[in-house]
């Protein structure tokens, strides 16, 4: 029997699961019971206690808004985050684990109904190229807790381009604007003699097809004389049903009539015209991200050789308009809902063979956050942070810092504090913001030493975008473990 490998497209909201067989056809699995190839990334809790996932739940959104949660994704970020539903706190660890294990489920359930073979395990799941360790490693946790084996973790515009070369395979360079229901992803990428290397990543995740989503609300509200504060739970979340299908409709229609409930039926009318223009502030957005990319790489517009668009949201026409004039080419469809689920099942097959036989290989990818350490500064005369890991630096990662020293005599030991930021400068002022929650990080050698004695510290990043700092002095070793919110008790695959 041949063997199959899996990739997971972990979205804000919509999910989908791909697979790819020894012979390298990638086929994404519908869902048993609607036979969708993509899964809403909602979950919602009964008053019995059972848990509903994807169309079901998102159909209790104008239902039961209060037991129904959606756009968890946005939330991986966000260390105090918890929905309490009957009496249960969740966070998004447990929450992204209920839609990861509806995905795998109903995939078994297809496959074992059509071709009986071993239950799914081993899979490759995506995230935003521009999460940081937490987040990746909170969505690695999910998939413990879904019962899962997490080979690795990919950047989503990483995947859509591997799903890309798949069959385009021409040396030359891409540029990869990956827009999603609540992310915004854009990756510049270099393919030459069958490798694909990552030249930069930038991004926002809290910015994607919600936010159109929220202005077609907004405008429908201010029609009839209200805000969207003022509705009772149940009329919000049908309003925002009801503004998701209207802005497909302008995708293909000059306008669209939306209709809600609010004190009696209520009819609005928007035009796409009328849409662009309340949506542009949120286009530009996108386009200085863009800007900001192609300036980490180092190329310009004219040096793209072709712009890919992936994710639901770049079905809007404004995007492919905003994205042709800023890059004076137009913009290929590259399979947007789909891609990015392929592309992690291609990587899957590379994880376990190390090479992709019929199409492009993953060479060097690129993170998107610095990482660094308090340290005194002699240069600046107090403490600053030290970034090791530079933004923009090669995504797997192994560096040792050099000149680290003890900073006064008759030091016995010493404590590490660790940073993620965005700068791309090699030394920024200490913001407790930015300090990252762990535990270690602490030597002691026990016998005094003088000012000057050297420290060896070791940042490790792997190709997932997990960070590891490993620290030496006078023999004495320290590691600082990340502590991840919603992951005590889970043994995470090293």
């Amino acid at each position: 029997m041949a063997k199959s490998f899996y990739g997971i497209d972990l979205g804000t909201t919509y999910s989908c699961i791909a697979t790819i067989d020894s012979d390298e056809i990638v086929t994404v699995i519908p869902h048993a019971l609607t036979g969708e190839l993509t899964v809403p990334s909602a979950v919602s809790f009964d008053d019995d206690g059972s848990v509903l996932v994807g169309r079901a739940a998102k159909n209790q959104l104008g239902n039961k808004p209060e037991d129904t949660v959606v756009f968890i994704k946005r939330e991986m970020s966000n260390k105090d985050y918890v929905r309490r539903i009957h009496g249960h706190d969740y966070d998004p660890v447990e929450i992204s684990s209920f839609i990861l294990k509806e995905l795998v489920d109903k995939a078994n359930q297809k496959r074992a109904d059509e071709e009986g073979l071993d239950p799914i395990y081993d899979v490759v799941i995506t995230v935003p190229a521009y999460f940081g360790t937490m987040e990746r490693t909170r969505t690695e946790a999910a998939g413990k807790m879904a019962g899962l084996n997490v080979l690795q973790l990919i950047n989503e515009p990483t995947a859509a381009a591997l799903s890309y070369g798949k069959k385009n395979q021409a040396n030359k360079t891409i540029m990869v604007y990956d827009l999603g229901g609540g992310t915004f992803d854009v990756s510049i990428m270099k393919i030459q003699n069958g490798i694909m290397d990552t030249l930069a990543s930038h991004g926002d995740h809290h910015l994607g097809g919600a936010d159109w989503d929220r202005v077609i609300v907004d405008y429908a509200l201010k029609e009839i004389g209200t805000s969207f504060e003022k509705l009772t739970p149940r009329e919000q979340g049908m309003m925002l049903l009801a503004a998701e299908d209207t802005k497909k409709t302008l995708t293909s229609m000059e306008k669209a009539n939306m209709t809600f409930s609010y004190k009696g039926i209520q009819n609005v009318e928007i035009t796409r015209e009328d849409f662009e223009a309340l949506t542009f502030d949120l286009i530009e957005r996108t386009m200085m991200l863009v800007d900001e990319t192609l300036e980490m790489a180092g190329v310009s517009p004219q040096q793209i050789d072709e712009v890919l668009l992936v994710g639901g949201s770049t079905f809007m026409p404004m995007v492919k308009a905003a994205v042709t004039e800023k890059m004076g080419k137009t913009p290929k469809m590259a399979d947007p809902n789909l891609a990015v689920a392929k592309g992690a099942a291609l990587t899957a097959l590379q994880s376990d063979q190390g090479y992709i036989g019929s199409g492009i290989t993953l060479g060097k990818d690129k993170g998107s956050r610095a990482y660094g350490m308090d340290c005194f500064i002699p240069q600046y005369n107090r403490d600053m942070i030290l970034n090791i890991i530079m933004r923009n630096d090669d995504l797997e990662i192994h560096r040792r810092e050099e000149g680290i020293v003890t900073n006064s005599d008759g030091q016995t030991g010493v404590k590490f504090h660790f940073y993620e930021n965005e700068s791309t400068e090699k030394y920024l002022d200490i913001d407790p913001a930015l300090e990252l929650e762990g535990k270690g990080g602490k030597i002691e050698w026990g016998r005094p030493v003088p000012a000057g004695t050297p420290i060896d510290v070791i940042v490790d990043r792997d190709k997932s975008g997990r960070v590891r700092v490993f620290a030496e002095c006078m023999g004495a070793k320290g590691e600082f473990e990340l502590v991840t919110p919603g992951a005590e008790g889970l043994s995470l695959r090293k």
